[in-house]
């Protein structure tokens, strides 16, 4: 049986974990150059990049296969192609879904011109999380150089695309996710954006952080629905129906990371990048007295940079820690690959298997200090777990021990 899945989305990728973990092979088919940088190297897993058409994937999927269609769900067009590939193909077809979040108090629109439909109807600035691929429809909105401010991934085609629709560079917000509450909360206090434009991307898109930023902001929500509803499995039940029907063996369970508490007081720490994460991770080392230096070839934040360049090995020279934050997938790897040769204590931002230590979510309050980290990459779980304890915390500040 050959296993061909249809990826670009973190389940996508949460599934070849699964599969190379158990020793089993499968080709992986991504539609950009981007899609293939963000999944790490496993092994079994063979990475094929570019878009197909229902032809292209009908000879790509071959004889005796597998396909699991873990695309996005607002990738209509190529779930409809690929059920069609595997109809030619005679391949046996597998939808993996993503459950919707819930919508309670928002506004719902159709599509994306109606969602500029509505913009237009209702005056104020809006923050759009909806990705590059329908920025267009936007331009419809009245004076949109002035009152949208798209968040897009930050790849050169991507910027390009934004510029040639007009957006004005001071209105594009180019960050990689996964978004936190705070950061999604930040920017609509910093764009002063009272409308959040959004899709229905579920737990694993973030969904919630959106929803709960909005909410304490005062922001109004505009979802636009989802194409389809449609049937399929879980995340958990396709790897579940997957390890049944190969016969897949438990790998060795990890052992979670012992939560060590160490000094950084005068310590040399080295960051990779100069995007949202990497700030993020720069403000708590100097907070805890670290002495940090940020390395990118470009700051996309209000991170100063020491050096403006890319990575180099010598970088890791008399570093205590590293951080890997950079948005190039291999240049992430090769950081972590390096560290770990060198015995360099490393988190990864965009791969927790290549990190060597994980970086918390951090809680103070009450003269304690307590960090939450998942096994895996449960981040709307972390951050929930890390807003509790805050809040615990912080109850304990000004009372008697």
């Amino acid at each position: 049986m050959n296993i061909r899945i249809f990826s670009g989305t973190s389940e996508g990728r949460a599934l070849c974990r699964f599969l190379s973990e158990r020793g089993a092979k499968a080709e992986v088919f991504v539609a950009t150059a981007y899609g293939g940088q963000v999944l790490e190297p496993m092994e079994g897993i063979t990475v094929r990049t570019g878009r197909l058409d229902a032809d292209e994937m009908a000879r790509a999927i071959g004889e005796n296969a597998l396909v699991v269609d873990a695309t996005h769900p607002y990738a209509a067009e190529v779930t409809k192609n690929l059920r069609a590939a595997c109809e030619r193909a005679g391949a046996a077809y597998l939808r993996l879904i993503r459950p919707p979040g819930g919508t309670a108090g928002v506004e719902t629109v159709p599509d994306t011109a109606a969602a500029a439909a509505w913009l237009n109807a209702h005056p104020g600035r809006a923050l759009l999380t909806t990705g590059s691929k329908e920025l267009e429809a936007f331009t419809a909105v009245q004076n949109y150089k002035e009152r949208l401010f798209p968040r897009v991934l930050p790849t050169a085609a991507v910027l390009q695309r934004c510029e040639a629709l007009g957006f004005p560079g001071a209105r594009v917000i180019a960050m990689q996710g996964p978004f936190s509450h705070e950061m999604n909360a930040a920017l609509l206090r910093q764009t002063g954006a009272d409308i959040l434009v959004t899709k229905d991307g579920g737990e694993a898109g973030g969904f919630a952080e959106k929803l709960s930023a909005a909410r304490e902001t005062g922001a109004r929500v505009l979802v636009i629905a989802r194409p389809a509803e449609e049937r399929g499995k879980t995340l958990a039940e396709v790897e579940a129906y997957l390890a049944a029907r190969l016969g897949l063996a438990e790998p060795e369970r990890a052992l979670p990371r012992f939560p060590l508490f160490v000094s950084l007081a005068g310590k040399n720490c080295a960051v990779f990048g100069a995007g949202g994460i990497a700030a993020r991770r720069v403000s708590v080392l100097r907070r805890f007295g670290a002495s940090v230096r940020v390395i990118a070839p470009e700051s996309r934040s209000a991170l100063l940079l020491d050096e403006a360049r890319g990575y180099e090995k010598n970088d890791l020279s008399g570093v205590f820690l590293a951080v890997a934050a950079t948005d190039d997938r291999a240049v992430n790897h090769r950081i972590g690959a390096d560290c770990k040769a060198l015995g360099v204590p490393c988190s990864v931002a965009d791969c927790a298997a290549e990190s060597t230590f994980f970086f918390p979510a951090v809680c103070e309050g009450g003269g304690l200090i307590a960090g939450v980290v998942s096994l895996g990459a449960a981040h709307a779980k972390t951050a929930g777990a890390a807003r509790r304890i805050r809040a615990v915390l912080e109850e304990l500040d000004g009372k008697d021990d």
